[in-house]
């Protein structure tokens, strides 16, 4: 990106006709600096806020989207008391993730007991939703917005979206259900009902006359915008949640103008497909039974959610399921049999008193839900999974898997999947597939509450060889999972490439918990942390980076910013390839704000430091004791790194965003003695643990009389200049010794068109071609001319001129913008090549 210097004063100079923000024919206006220069806006506003608070910005940035995935500090002015409140914030700073258009709907305001409030919202767009596109606006006890964070697409492009929805919801499931072959099962409906707006029968209650399949719920389609391999589609998302020898919860996309299936998704829970189960293994449990009837049943009513489990008896035919309760005539559960339902039945109870009595929620929903369970689902039924509505246990064959609802971990791993639904919602594809795995492994694990035991399933895979599991957050290579980023598997979104691995990449995040969980040793405040991040801060696709960014948050939210839970999160992300280290080795910190800047740092002396993760921001000041120049220098940049100078207010006075790793430079001219602060930053998140930056500032020191002062002046060539071109912009400044040019931008045909740098007597004094950025020109005398001579073929950039200096004994007065582009009509002489 083309990124421009800009500084408090600001006089455009531009050739032909005099008036601020002239171009030439055929040069556009770059949109994307009017956008990150909207984004900056914003940032100093959070900026300031955070100063008078005294509470530090931190901004967590996508860099292939330039926009931020997570910003922290105290962000508003004002209060926020309600949904409204929240509404206009977002829509007042909506520029900072580039959303042009479309509007906020909130989803659902979330409470804890820390006093904070969380406003969810989605982005509609001509009415429909946008597929991915969710930001939580965060406030403390006192309704100050000290986060907002979540998923944005800003590259939806105009068009009236709601004409493009052709296909209706009812079609949509035809095509759906079609798609999945399900036709070819007879399906029919024991009941039917008509779409009050398009007068088309519905289906509902779906039964199927060969048992194969039927639906948990009924079929639904809702109309979204979906943004498939960088392509915005309007399309019905239609959801199919059935029973079955392949059971499902489908999340198919229909493209809402051709009707043909687009994209789709497998969302279903499936834990064979991982290896987890859960297996008998004879022990004795205390039960919390129904009695009705003169018969005991595996209904649990002490909790403030409904359990009920239920038997299959070894039946595939979905149309019974949950199945028939688990039942007997005295209150002793005991043979062999009832094992597994035992096991269902106590584990779930375990499960529901860890997520009551540890963050208050109230089954799975949090709103008491009814909690039911079926065993013995088939015969050797090596698998184990919620669907959507409920959870369903095989028994396994006796030789990969014995009976799997016996093995506590695993009935808290899908009973996890079931919260995590009704919170993040991660998607079941990729890395926010992994994620929703793992948060299920991490959970299982805390549930299970052997702090030494790592493995996940051992209690019933492999029967008949000890000591091995399904899986193991502490070293996941054990069972062919990756345990860092550097070994990422990459598999197709398909069901047989596992929606993108996201049984075998959560091996990452998985080991990232067991480092964290490991240092922090105290897994009441890892349980708390990941549920905080989980129902709180963590979106439908938010990524492994996400995630990291997540339970920082929430570390800081419950422990206070930068402590060892947070130094043990941001490590153990960083050991596995997540993200970047707490500070540890970086210079000069703390220096992240202005009230922890460091130094006064001397003048003419270089500094070397880092910026060290995609959060870190280096402040440094000095004092001045005469006004005069100010020029600070960013050199040897690793990555796409800023410099701002900022006055003893904090407010921005001058910066540098070349871009890339290009120098970076300041020249300004102070008014007067004082105290000044110089920013570094990476742009959009970017950093280097490894590369350091050079930092070098001079300034007036002493009474000298002769000095550099600097106007800001934008002059700019044609982009692209013309063949045989010969033009020179003059710069005079009257009583100066010296006088310069800088150049932001330099781009001509190497060895053939040049930029040639003459005094007031056209001597020619230096000439540059090729590519260049970030330097200065400067000839003794009041007067510089820049000429640009082109040959007869081939064009390229020219040049961008930004900034005037002048050297002087006083400040002269400033120029008044004025046509100073020169044409020189005399023919040139070509050089043949």
């Amino acid at each position: 990106m083309k990124k421009t210097v800009a500084f408090l004063l600001v006089f455009v100079f531009t050739f032909g006709i005099t008036a601020q923000g002239a171009t030439y024919p055929g040069v556009k206006k770059d949109d994307r600096i009017d956008k990150k220069n909207k984004q900056i806006s914003i940032l100093d506003t959070f900026t300031k806020n955070s100063g008078k608070s005294k509470k530090e910005l931190k901004i967590i940035w996508n860099e292939k989207k330039g926009i931020p995935t997570f910003v922290t500090g105290n962000l508003s002015e004002k209060p926020v008391q309600n949904e409204t409140d929240a509404l206009n914030f977002l829509n007042d700073n909506k520029a900072l993730f580039n959303l042009e258009y479309g509007n906020f709907e909130i989803e659902r305001v979330d409470s804890d007991k820390l006093g904070t409030k969380h406003y969810r919202y989605k982005l509609f767009v001509d009415g429909i939703p946008v597929y991915g596109t969710e930001l939580i606006v965060h406030t403390d006890n006192n309704g100050n917005v000290y986060s907002i964070n979540g998923q944005a697409d800003q590259s939806i492009p105009t068009d009236i979206w709601n004409n493009k929805i052709k296909i209706s919801a009812s079609k949509a499931i035809k095509v759906a259900e079609a798609y999945l072959h399900l036709e070819s099962d007879k399906l029919d409906y024991t009941t039917n009902k008509v779409d009050a707006t398009t007068n088309e029968v519905v289906k509902d209650n779906l039964a199927v006359k060969s048992n194969k399949v039927i639906y948990n719920s009924e079929p639904i389609s809702v109309p979204y915008l979906y943004n498939y391999k960088g392509q915005w589609q309007a399309v019905q998302l239609v959801t199919l949640q059935f029973m079955g020898s392949k059971p499902g919860n489908w999340k198919i996309f229909v493209n809402a103008e051709t009707g043909n299936v687009i994209d789709s998704f497998n969302a279903i829970d499936n834990s064979a497909a991982t290896g987890t189960g859960v297996g008998v293994n004879g022990q004795t449990r205390n039960l919390n039974l129904d009695y009705t009837n003169n018969k005991y049943s595996l209904t649990d009513l002490t909790k403030g959610a409904s359990i009920y489990t239920y038997s299959m008896n070894n039946s595939t035919n979905d149309a019974n399921l949950p199945g028939t309760l688990a039942t007997d005539t005295d209150n002793n559960f005991d043979s062999a049999v009832q094992g597994a339902a035992v096991d269902a039945h106590y584990n779930i109870g375990l499960v529901y008193d860890f997520y009551k009595n540890n963050f208050n929620r109230n089954s799975f929903d949090n709103a008491g839900a009814t909690i039911k369970s079926s065993v013995h689902y088939g015969s050797n039924y090596n698998n184990a999974y919620w669907n959507g509505v409920q959870m369903v246990y095989g028994d396994g064959d006796g030789s990969r898997f014995k009976a799997l609802s016996a093995a506590l971990d695993v009935v808290g791993h899908e009973f996890t999947h079931a919260v995590t639904e009704k919170t993040a919602n991660l998607e079941y594809r990729s890395q926010s597939g992994a994620l929703n795995e793992s948060v299920s492994d991490v959970f299982g694990y805390l549930i299970e509450g052997d702090v030494s035991d790592w493995q996940m399933g051992e209690d019933c895979f492999t029967p008949n060889t000890p000591g091995d599991a399904l899986r193991d957050l502490k070293t996941p290579t054990l069972y062919g999972q990756p345990d860092n980023m550097s070994a990422y598997v990459t598999k197709p979104e398909t069901q047989a490439g596992d929606w993108g691995g996201v049984h075998t990449n959560s091996g990452i995040p998985n080991k990232a918990f067991y480092l964290l969980a490991s240092t922090i040793n105290d897994n009441s405040k890892t349980s708390k942390i990941y549920y905080r991040a989980l129902s709180t801060y963590l979106t439908a696709t938010s990524q492994f980076d996400d995630a990291r960014t997540a339970l920082l948050q929430a570390a800081t939210d419950l422990y206070g910013a930068n402590g060892a839970e947070y130094t043990a999160i941001a490590n153990a992300f960083t050991q596995v390839g997540i993200g970047g280290t707490v500070v540890g080795n970086d210079t000069y910190e703390p220096n992240n704000s202005t009230a922890t800047a460091y130094g006064p740092i001397t003048s003419d002396t270089v500094y070397n430091s880092y910026i060290y993760s995609s959060t870190d921001t280096d402040y440094y000041y000095f004092n001045t004791t005469a006004p005069g120049a100010i020029a600070v220098s960013l050199t040897n940049i690793p990555k796409d790194y800023d410099v701002y100078l900022l006055d003893s207010s904090g407010t921005t006075v001058a910066k540098s965003e070349t871009g890339g790793t290009s120098n970076e430079s300041i020249a300004y001219s102070s008014p007067a003695a004082g105290k000044y602060y110089v920013k570094v930053i990476g742009y959009s998140g970017a950093y280097s643990t490894s590369a350091p930056y050079t930092l070098k500032a001079n300034y007036p020191t002493g009474t000298s009389a002769n000095q550099w002062y600097y106007e800001t002046k934008t002059v700019e060539s044609p982009h692209n200049y013309a063949n045989k071109y010969n033009n020179t912009y003059t710069y005079t400044k009257a009583g100066a010794q010296k006088v310069s040019v800088h150049f932001s931008r330099l781009e001509t045909e190497a060895g053939y068109d040049f930029v040639n740098i003459k005094d007031k007597n056209n001597n020619v004094i230096s000439k540059y071609d090729g590519t260049k950025s970030g330097f200065w020109a400067q000839v003794d005398g009041d007067t510089i001319n820049v000429n640009l001579v082109t040959d007869a073929s081939v064009t390229a950039y020219g040049y961008t001129i930004d900034q005037v200096g002048y050297y002087s004994d006083k400040q002269l007065s400033l120029d008044k913008p004025a046509n100073i582009m020169k044409e020189l009509l005399e023919p040139m002489s070509i050089t043949n090549k």
